[in-house]
């Protein structure tokens, strides 16, 4: 028997829910901290719901504390890319969008397309995801400010204050990469396989941190579902004999990896032979300077799925022999 769905659409501020049972639908609003998380359990409760199917698009981070809440609570978790549930609106010929109807649509999509568990990231994972969020947020900051020095020239007195604000969110990002060091050096798992990364030319050490924190690569079972992960699998685009279009990556993924990954795989085209090799092929063939890099993203993360699976560190000889 299958579990009420329960979609939600979810914001900054609040997120709104629907639970389709089999003679009604429910809907309803709370507010998105620890306090409607709660509240949203006692609702459940008050109609004698012990567990749902709930799911939500994997938006921003605004949805992750609700999912880790509701995956306390033994609930099932379903977090989806939206992409999958503006597919499904477009099949149902949705017109209308709004908070209630996208949960309703969310809810539809759960309860028709059984889509797969979700399972939290380990907590060490989370804390050093945190980390590296915060470390974004003030990197950020700091280039703002560096754009208004920019454009500020003959305001001595705000050039000195955005200064002062540079100087100071500097060493808060050092105090946040020494803390993000030291998490990684205090826990095994995450050491050994941060090891393991920067073995790999292209991948230095706060690339793999960041690999580290947004994919745990030793839970997938290929290097091809890593790269459906990161949306860096290839599109064809190809119908018939009157369709031939070019080949494109897909970006139905994790966009922060492949961000994480551009400026690796530049430096992988020269100094990795495995990336450098397999790119002079795909010159040869004539493909374009963005698909090669492309090509090169996934080929960097397939490898680095291959070192952290076989936890032995990067060996072209035996990447080229195979």
């Amino acid at each position: 028997m299958s579990l009420p769905a329960l979609g939600i659409d979810i914001s900054k501020e609040k997120f709104d829910v629907v639970l389709l049972l089999q003679d009604e639908t429910l809907r309803k609003s709370f507010t998105n901290n620890q306090k409607g998380f709660k509240q949203l359990q006692d609702w459940l409760k008050k109609k004698s719901i012990q567990t749902v199917h709930a799911c939500m698009e994997a938006t921003s981070h605004y949805g992750d504390e609700l999912a880790l809440f509701l995956y306390k609570q033994e609930h099932q978790v379903s977090v989806v890319n939206p992409a999958r549930i503006k597919g499904h609106a477009q099949s149902k010929m949705v017109r209308n969008k709004t908070d209630a109807s996208d949960a309703f649509l969310i809810a539809d999509f759960c309860a028709t397309q059984k889509p797969g568990i979700w399972t939290p990231p380990s907590e060490e994972v989370r804390h050093l995801q945190a980390l590296l969020r915060r470390l974004e947020t003030l990197q950020k900051m700091k280039q703002m400010e560096e754009n208004r020095l920019e454009s500020l020239s003959k305001e001595k007195e705000i050039l000195c204050s955005i200064k002062r604000i540079i100087s100071s969110l500097n060493k808060e990002i050092e105090r946040v990469k020494k803390a993000i060091s030291s998490h990684i050096d205090n826990n095994p798992r995450l050491k050994k396989e941060h090891e393991l990364l920067t073995t790999i030319p292209g991948i230095a050490t706060t690339t793999a941190a960041w690999l580290l924190g947004e994919i745990e690569l030793h839970n997938f079972k290929s290097a091809k579902e890593v790269a459906a992960f990161a949306g860096l699998s290839p599109k064809r685009n190809q119908s018939g004999s009157s369709l031939n279009g070019k080949t494109r990556v897909c970006k139905i993924g994790n966009k922060r990896l492949r961000k994480i990954l551009y400026m690796p795989a530049i430096v992988a085209k020269r100094f990795n032979p495995i990336v450098k090799d397999f790119c002079l092929r795909l010159e040869e063939r004539g493909k374009q300077k963005m698909q090669i890099v492309c090509a090169a993203m996934r080929k960097l993360i397939h490898i680095a799925f291959g070192v952290v699976k076989s936890s032995k560190p990067f060996d072209p000889t035996l990447a080229f022999s195979s």
